[in-house]
């Protein structure tokens, strides 16, 4: 690395013990702040008071049922917006860019209502404070004592916080006032990521002013929105080079929408597409999101740690680690191992590999639930992280992330442009994080008919799935 040796734990067992270790001795918040340097440019409130990560897995996570018809729609204006397509003719479409500008509209949209959504240089200065942030990685060439200085002349974090506190602080004088005035409890108080942020302030000591509010937005659009457009991408390639997927894909989402829907996108829709469910935790497992150890064989890297105290794995040896050592996982080894993935092989792509029920070695169904869903970390997939810094937020993600793709299924034709259907996506690496292709462009047109199901005997097939297509679309 820039400034360290990334320490790489391998094997199940080592997963195992990870996830058991508390976070006084294995730390998963300090992980982002001390390799991006956020101490010296947010602050250290962020992970010394990370209160916002309660606030994920709590209210967040409860209130999406609630914030379903808003999602949906954001997201039906967002990539209507996007893709400006007919019927009858082809549109070229940048993917990676454009999902994240509809990424960040549902996110703002679902956490911080429609006023501040529709506010484009808001949301323009919460994607730009993503690779604000990122740029503190730099801060570690410079010595410690120097590191605040420079984080203002390397890095823009403060110039963003100032443009983002300035579109918070009337909105957040006003519900301080009435706080004053009735109380914690108000007529109309809204249910939403900035009240959910003052209450738990309030809560937790910190002063409820519009900068540290902000702080805490930066941290939401940090990880909501980039991640999520790369696993959209991901499998958006992936149909594009195995169109085979498209058919099944297409008929679950017409199917729930139909029967559990009646008829309408909804939350429990959406939790019944078992088929996109598995296709894109596969599209993870296979591509993964973390860092190409070497160029010739890829290893992935997740469930980032920072050892605060000496913590010693479980192993014959007894390896231990000394604090401030980076530790992380060989995702890529798990992922791509024989022994968990067997039914193909481990290196075979087989986007409903976790969607059918789990066989015993003689072939027989055993009486066991289904394989895991894309939201449900193992000791074998490593994708959300494991144990209690499992990504917080990866239930409100996973759920966007099938709702997105089902309704693009259903509204869209998409193939390769001819440019990008000639050589396979190209992601790059910075040291441990994955940087997308940003050149690939597909093809999209409105879905003829387009009706949200398919009636019984219909047989609308898709531009990817006609046979004389298949080859071209094939990378």
């Amino acid at each position: 690395m820039l400034d360290e040796w990334l320490v790489v734990a391998n094997g199940r067992q080592r997963v195992e013990d990870i996830r058991k270790a508390s976070e006084n001795q294995l730390s998963g918040v300090r992980s982002n702040p001390v390799f991006y340097q956020w101490d010296h440019t947010l602050g250290n409130a962020v992970s010394d008071n990370p209160y916002h990560i309660n606030i994920v897995r709590g209210p967040l996570t409860r209130n999406l049922a609630n914030q379903f018809n808003d999602i949906h729609d954001e997201m039906v204006l967002a990539l209507n917006d996007m893709i400006p397509c007919k019927a009858d003719e082809w549109t070229s479409v940048p993917v990676f860019e454009g999902l994240v500008e509809v990424i960040s509209r549902i996110t703002t949209r679902a956490f911080l209502g429609i006023d501040l959504c529709r506010n484009n240089d808001f949301r323009r200065l919460c994607v730009q404070s993503t690779m604000e942030l990122v740029k503190g990685r730099l801060l570690h060439l410079f010595p410690v004592f120097l590191r605040p200085l420079f984080g203002r002349l390397v890095t823009n974090v403060d110039g963003v916080l100032i443009g983002i506190e300035k579109h918070l602080a009337p909105i957040i004088e006003y519900r301080l006032e009435q706080d004053r005035i009735h109380g914690g409890e108000w007529p109309d108080k809204p249910s939403d990521l900035i009240t959910w942020l003052l209450d738990s302030a309030k809560a937790s000591g910190e002063e409820r002013t519009p900068r540290n509010m902000a702080k805490r937005v930066v941290v939401f659009s940090f990880a909501s929105t980039y991640s999520s457009g790369v696993a959209l991408a991901q499998a958006l390639y992936e149909l594009c080079k195995r169109p085979e997927y498209i058919r099944p894909l297409l008929d679950e989402a017409r199917s729930v929408v139909k029967n559990t829907g009646q008829g309408k996108w909804s939350k429990a829709a959406v939790g019944e597409m078992f088929k996109t469910d598995s296709f894109l935790r596969e599209t993870q497992r296979y591509n993964g999101l973390g860092l190409d150890l070497t160029y010739r064989k890829k290893k992935k890297v997740l469930l980032s740690r920072r050892v605060l105290q000496p913590f010693t794995f479980s192993d014959a040896q007894g390896t231990t680690l000394p604090p401030g050592t980076h530790l992380c996982v060989n995702a890529w080894g798990n992922h791509r191992d024989d022994a968990y993935y067997h039914d193909p092989p481990a290196e075979v792509f087989d986007g409903f590999r976790f969607s059918r029920p789990t066989v015993n070695q003689e072939g027989a169904r055993e009486d066991q639930p289904p394989q895991p869903l894309m939201a449900t970390p193992t000791l074998e997939y490593n994708a959300f992280g494991h144990g209690r810094p499992a990504c917080p937020g990866r239930f409100f993600a996973v759920a966007e992330l099938k709702l997105m793709l089902g309704y693009m299924l259903t509204t869209y034709d998409f193939k390769f442009s001819s440019e990008s259907a000639k050589a396979k996506p190209q992601m790059a690496w910075f040291e441990s994080k994955v940087i997308p292709d940003k050149n690939v462009r597909l093809l999209f047109r409105k879905r003829s008919p387009g009706p949200a199901y398919r009636k019984d005997g219909d047989d609308d097939q898709t531009e990817c799935d006609r046979p004389e297509d298949v080859s071209a679309l094939k990378v």
